[in-house]
């Protein structure tokens, strides 16, 4: 027969070993990214869902979505995927909500970078710099040019 104060401190044991000893604020538990594109914010402005496509003849497609919350407008001035400079086409002044959106049905604005050297899969620096909020580096992942991305050039 086992005794009680054996399944006491087993009882006891078990929860000290299956305790988080990071806390609430752990850094894994307050991710946030719900699509494949990364996020961030610099002073009224947010950027979201940003991606890097790899385009089969070597080229790079920016997948984005920028937003200004200010009622003072700014400008995207560059951007920049793994160093290379983007070729931006389209809107870039940022009004009080009014998108930036880098592809897809409701784009208006394109970014091309005319190469990459990142494999999909793997994440690559993307840098956006702004007349008056200045620059926002995020660490973006580059994804394959196939599925709901296929018809992205």
């Amino acid at each position: 027969m086992i005794s009680p104060r054996l399944i006491a401190a087993l009882a006891a044991s078990s929860l000290l070993l299956s305790g988080c000893a990071a806390g609430g604020n752990a850094p894994t538990r307050l991710i946030k990214q719900v699509t494949d594109g990364v996020e961030a914010d610099i002073e009224d402005i947010k950027i979201r869902n940003v991606a890097v496509v790899a385009i089969p003849d070597g080229t790079a497609t920016l997948l984005a979505y920028l937003v200004n919350w200010s009622d003072t407008s700014d400008q995207l001035v560059a951007v920049t995927i793994n160093g290379v400079r983007v070729a931006l086409t389209g809107v870039n002044i940022l009004e009080k909500n009014k998108p930036i959106i880098f592809e897809g049905e409701a784009a208006n604005a394109k970014g091309k970078a005319p190469f990459l050297t990142v494999a999909p899969g793997y994440r690559t620096e993307v840098v956006f710099y702004f007349r008056d909020a200045g620059k926002v580096e995020l660490d973006a992942l580059v994804l394959s040019n196939t599925g709901i991305y296929s018809s992205i050039l």
